[in-house]
């Protein structure tokens, strides 16, 4: 992710490779202490995409998704060149993010569809293999990447990295619910240093590929 970052660090411990209030992207199975202090530091620079707005009148937009200095919050400004608005982007806690989707990932809400509706209305089928969409509990971010190459990236390291501070929120209430240590320490400090032990690997292993069942996902970003 960033030719700066140091491979050298703790070696990951074995732990459970699934979590029911988290879904990964389909094919990103990589959660290492690597990964995720990598992605932080390109986050806090700022990564550059096109946001779809939820409104369906509100055109899809350049903006620059950055992590605050809690290394959890994220959100977004406008690019360079790009209109700027009075109303300020809100702050959404990456932990508790429910799922990265990819856009040709099924919906689990419309099983006969994929991506999400914001998805659906918004991008193009051509621009479809580099869309993703973060799930929130009340609402999504979805947003297409410059390239393909990005959209790997970004969904590698939106799932590593929300992978972790639900293990790390998990351990903390394990901790304060017996008193005493899990043997898992925090996630991502403020100093954006990644300091969980937890395992290297996620659950899910199938590759993304475009879908066919008869045509009718694809034809959804039409």
């Amino acid at each position: 992710l960033d030719p700066t970052c140091s491979p050298s660090v703790t070696p990951a411990q074995s732990m459970p490779m699934y979590l029911p209030t988290f879904k990964p992207a389909t094919g990103c199975t990589n959660a290492s202490d690597f990964i995720v202090r990598c992605f932080v530091a390109r986050l806090r620079s700022g990564i550059t995409v096109f946001k779809h707005g939820r409104n369906r009148w509100c055109k899809s937009r350049l903006r620059i998704l950055h992590v605050h200095s809690d290394g959890r919050s994220l959100s977004w400004r406008p690019a360079i060149g790009e209109p700027t608005s009075s109303k300020r982007p809100p702050k959404l806690d990456l932990s508790t993010c429910l799922e990265v989707r990819h856009a040709w990932s099924p919906d689990p809400l419309h099983p006969l569809f994929t991506g999400t509706p914001i998805l659906r209305q918004k991008c193009e089928a051509a621009n479809a293999h580099k869309s993703f969409a973060l799930i929130f509990p009340k609402r999504t971010v979805d947003v297409t990447a410059v390239t393909a190459d990005q959209c790997k990236v970004l969904m590698e390291g939106f799932s590593a990295l929300c992978f972790r501070l639900q293990v790390a929120n998990l351990a903390g209430r394990a901790k304060d619910e017996n008193g005493n240590e899990t043997g898992i320490s925090n996630g991502v400090n403020e100093n954006g240093d990644d300091k969980t032990t937890a395992s290297a690997t996620l659950s899910n292993k199938s590759a993304i590929s475009p879908p066919n069942v008869n045509g009718l996902r694809r034809s959804n970003f039409q």
